[in-house]
């Protein structure tokens, strides 16, 4: 089960002003697993998982939760990684349904995009082609802010 919220290290690189650079991948982009189910998954620390739910697919790095025991429950801070698998039905409540989300995670080899990269992948942001395999193969955005199409 994925649960989702703020988080206080993701807070402060947002008040920085660094949701484009690495720093920010690194405190949202990441699933925090309880440490008996990362050891099912073999799974270490800071690796890659993916993490699937009935909305879409995202990769993030695991990481032993702060507030483990919770096996069978994973939390990313809510933010970009987390929206690609959470539901956009808010049910007349003006919030998306950010707790209690079905799930299924699995070890990763591929790359935790940044959050730019994400955007491209997911919502086809920044490009005209809407080709999914050139997209993949295109070259990251990196940690530029990007305004406007490519």
């Amino acid at each position: 089960m994925l649960n989702t919220g703020s988080d206080i290290y993701q807070g402060a690189c947002k008040k920085r002003g660094s949701t484009l650079k690495d720093e920010y991948r690194k405190v949202a982009g990441v699933a925090y697993m309880d440490p008996k189910d990362m050891a099912k998954l073999g799974v270490a620390n800071w690796e890659h998982v993916k993490v699937v739910s009935d909305w879409g697919e995202v990769i993030v790095f695991a990481a032993h939760s702060r507030d483990a025991p919770h096996e069978g429950t994973i939390f990313i801070p809510k933010g970009p990684w987390a929206n690609v698998v959470t539901s956009p039905e808010t049910y007349c409540c003006c919030d998306p349904t950010y707790k209690g989300i079905m799930c299924t995670v699995e070890k990763s080899e591929e790359d935790v995009l940044l959050m730019a990269d994400l955007m491209r992948a997911t919502y086809k942001k920044y490009v005209d082609d809407k080709d999914e395999e050139s997209i993949a193969k295109l070259t990251s955005l990196g940690e530029m802010p990007v305004y406007k199409k490519l």
